[in-house]
C-alpha cells in the first residue's frame, strides 16, 4: 500500500488503486434466462454476491478506458447476470461468472483476480518483497492436462529438479483437475484463444510432492519434492543473468519476467556493467508480462533510443535520460505468445527501430494501461484505464495487433524436458549475427566509485 501513490503514476499493464465502490440499490430484473428476479427476497449470502457485482460494474463505469463501454449497456449485462452472480457460491465459482461477463467486452486486462493470488504474484513484483512460494506455474494446454509453463529461475521448483514441459499429474497424491492447491490466475477472457493458467498454493505441510510425466511415454513418471522458498520475479530475473558458450562465442542472456520494478533496471545495468563485458553478443528475454513504461523504457535505452515520454495524457512528450550504459553489439530479442502490454510496446519498438532480431511467436496484442481495484469480496478487478499508444513508435494502435517475430519459432511446450525451443533458436540467430566479427576487447570504462545498487 506504500507505493500506491507511485505506482499509479507509472504502472502499464499492473497498477494499484483501491476503490469503495457505490452499490446499486435493489431493483426486480430480468436474468439471462428472461424470467424476473426479486431481488427483495435475496438471502444475505446472495446479497453479498450482487455488492460484488455492482462493485465491479461501478468500477468500470468510473474508470474504464472507453466511455461507450464497447457499446454495451452496463444496466443490461447486471441484468443479465444478476440471478447467475446471487446464486453462485461466494468466492471462485462467483469469479467464473464475473470473468464471463468481463469476456463481452473483448479486450485485455479485464478479469477478476483471487485475493491470494493478488497478495502473493502480483502485489509482491510492485514493491520487491518476497513471498514463501513453490516457484512455478502451469498450464492446462488441453482439456485435462496441465503442463508447467513457468519456473522462476533459481526458486524452489527449479532447484528441486522440475523441468520446463513437465506434464503434471498429482498434487500431493491426488489428480490434478480440480485440486483444492490450484488458483486461478485470472487471465483474459476478453481475448480469444486463452488456455488456462494457475498458480499453486502452498502445501499445509511445508513441503509440496508432484507427480509429473516428463516424456510421452507413461514410463517416464517422476515423484519431486518442492519445499517452497522466499523468491519474486525480481530475483529470478537477477538470477538468470547468464553468460551462454555456442560455437566459441559468448553470449549474454536475460529473462526480464516483467518490468514492474526497477530491479530489473539495476539487473540489467549490473549485467551490462560486469559479467557481460566480454560477450559477443546479448539476449533480451521478453517472454512473460508486461509492466511500467518507465522500466520498459529504461530497459530498451541500451539498444535503442525510446519514444518521448509524457507523463499525463495529451500532454507534449520529453525524451528521459535513464542513465543506462550502452550496448553497441550484435543483439536478439525472444518474445512468445505469453509477452503482453509492455513487453508488446518495448518489441514493436525494437522491430520499428531495427535494434536486431526478434525470435519466437506472435504476441497476443494485449496492449492497454490497467490498473487494480480491491472488490468488496477482497478480491481484485484489473481494468483497462488508458490506451498507450502514443509509448509505442508510430503511435501504432498494439491493442488486437500482435507484433510478429522476424524469425518465427513455435514454443513446443509439452513434454519438452526443459527444452527451449525459442531460446535455442534465439541462439543460432545471434551466432549467425557474430560468427564473422571479431571478438570484443577489454575497454578501459572508468565508472568512478558508483555504488552498487540494490534490488
Amino acid at each position: 500500500m506504500k507505493t500506491k501513490a507511485l505506482l499509479l503514476l507509472t504502472l502499464l499493464l499492473f497498477g494499484w488503486t483501491i476503490h469503495t465502490p457505490t452499490l446499486a440499490q435493489e431493483t426486480v430484473a430480468e436474468d439471462q434466462g428472461g424470467s424476473s428476479f426479486d431481488e427483495s427476497k435475496l438471502t444475505e449470502a446472495q446479497k453479498k454476491n450482487v455488492e460484488v457485482l455492482d462493485g465491479m460494474l461501478n468500477i468500470i463505469r468510473r474508470g474504464f478506458y472507453d466511455k461507450k463501454f464497447g457499446g454495451h449497456d452496463l444496466n443490461d449485462m447486471r441484468a443479465r447476470y444478476l440471478r447467475r452472480c446471487a446464486e453462485a457460491p461466494a468466492g471462485e465459482a462467483l469469479h467464473k461468472v464475473l470473468r464471463e461477463l468481463l469476456g463481452e467486452f473483448k479486450v485485455s486486462h479485464l478479469s477478476v483476480i483471487e485475493q491470494e493470488a493478488y497478495d502473493n504474484h502480483f502485489a509482491p513484483e510492485m514493491d520487491n518483497t518476497k513471498r514463501r512460494q513453490v516457484g512455478f506455474d502451469i498450464t492446462e494446454l488441453n482439456p485435462g492436462e496441465y503442463f508447467v509453463s513457468d519456473i522462476l529461475t533459481g526458486g524452489a521448483a527449479d532447484k528441486a529438479g522440475l523441468k520446463r514441459g513437465d506434464r503434471v499429474l498429482e498434487l500431493e497424491g491426488q489428480p490434478i483437475a480440480g485440486h483444492p492447491l490450484l488458483v486461478d490466475a485470472g487471465g483474459d477472457p476478453g481475448l480469444p484463444n486463452q488456455h488456462a493458467h494457475f498458480f499453486i498454493r502452498n502445501p499445509g505441510d511445508g513441503e509440496l510432492n508432484v507427480k509429473v510425466q516428463r516424456q510421452a511415454g507413461a514410463d517416464s513418471k517422476l515423484d519431486i519434492a518442492i519445499t517452497p522458498s522466499d523468491i519474486n520475479m525480481i530475483q529470478a530475473t537477477r538470477n538468470s543473468v547468464t553468460i551462454i558458450e555456442h560455437e566459441g562465442r559468448k553470449f549474454g542472456y536475460i529473462r526480464f519476467w516483467h518490468f514492474l520494478h526497477d530491479g530489473m533496471t539495476v539487473a540489467l545495468k549490473r549485467a551490462l556493467k560486469k559479467e557481460w563485458e566480454m560477450c559477443d553478443g546479448l539476449i533480451i528475454d521478453l517472454r512473460g508480462r508486461g509492466g511500467s513504461p518507465n522500466v520498459m523504457n529504461a530497459c530498451f535505452a541500451p539498444f535503442g533510443e525510446p519514444p518521448a515520454m509524457s507523463m499525463f495524457p495529451g500532454m507534449p512528450g520529453r525524451q528521459v535520460d535513464y542513465g543506462m550504459p550502452k550496448w553497441d553489439r550484435p543483439v536478439v530479442a525472444l518474445q512468445d505468445s505469453g509477452s503482453r502490454s509492455a513487453k508488446e510496446v518495448y518489441a514493436h519498438n525494437w522491430k520499428w527501430l531495427e535494434i536486431g532480431p526478434l525470435v519466437g511467436e506472435s504476441t497476443p496484442g494485449a496492449v492497454l494501461g490497467s490498473t487494480f481495484a480491491q472488490l468488496p469480496d477482497g478480491s481484485y478487478l484489473i481494468y483497462p484505464a488508458q490506451n498507450v499508444r502514443d509509448l509505442a513508435y508510430g503511435k501504432v494502435e498494439l491493442e488486437g495487433n500482435p507484433v510478429e517475430p522476424t524469425h518465427p519459432v513455435k514454443d513446443l511446450l509439452e513434454y519438452a524436458a526443459g527444452a527451449d525451443t525459442i531460446k535455442e533458436a534465439g541462439i543460432k540467430v545471434l551466432y549467425d549475427k557474430v560468427k564473422d566479427l571479431p571478438p570484443p576487447k577489454k575497454e578501459d570504462e572508468d565508472y568512478g566509485e558508483e555504488q552498487e545498487e540494490e534490488f
